[in-house]
């Protein structure tokens, strides 16, 4: 199954991630109340709300789709890549980040916060060999941490990683653009 059809549907990837949002915060409030996280995990520091994610996480799904609908686009205009072989390569890398979300959350969750902090930085690593900074590794992670951080913080932190690893991966092609230059 292509990823493609999926995507061009933006309205379809909104609702569905509204109602995974949903689900989570209903059983959040099921359960004793919807979490407010507080930044810096400190109650002095302002809190937000996981009732956010009701609006950020949809509008997560609707920036990601827009950006690969246009790299796919550039790439039937130039003809540069079989677009089923693209849109399994989106589908691969949204669910590595979705992995990676996934056992982040679960490394908090089991108080491991001592590896967290280490593992957060892997996709630095990878962007070392491979770009690692494209919305659906965003999409990805962030559903990835959903039901343990909410709508807010994951987008933030993966942003922040994002640029980061945008930056690491620019610079080490400019490294190698220099040293491969004859």
């Amino acid at each position: 199954m292509s990823a493609k059809p999926i995507l061009n549907n933006r309205t379809f990837v909104a609702i569905c991630l509204f109602l995974l949002t949903l689900t989570f915060i209903l059983i959040e409030y099921f359960k004793g109340g919807v979490i407010t996280h507080h930044l810096l995990a400190r109650e002095d520091l302002p809190g937000i709300s996981n009732w956010w994610g009701l609006l950020t996480i949809p509008l997560l799904g609707l920036i990601s789709a827009y950006f690969i609908d246009k790299r796919r686009n550039k790439l039937i205009k130039s003809e540069a890549i079989n677009i089923n072989y693209f849109d399994s390569k989106i589908l691969r890398n949204f669910l590595f980040a979705l992995l990676f979300g996934s056992i982040a959350s679960l490394l908090w969750e089991f108080g491991q916060a001592d590896i967290l902090q280490y593992y957060i930085l892997l996709p630095v690593f990878i962007a070392l060999l491979k770009p690692v900074h494209f919305t659906e590794y965003l999409l990805g992670f962030v559903i990835g941490m959903l039901y343990t951080f909410g709508g807010i913080l994951p987008i933030l932190v993966g942003t922040v990683l994002l640029i980061i690893c945008f930056i690491v991966n620019k610079l080490i092609n400019l490294i190698k653009g220099l040293f491969t230059k004859s």
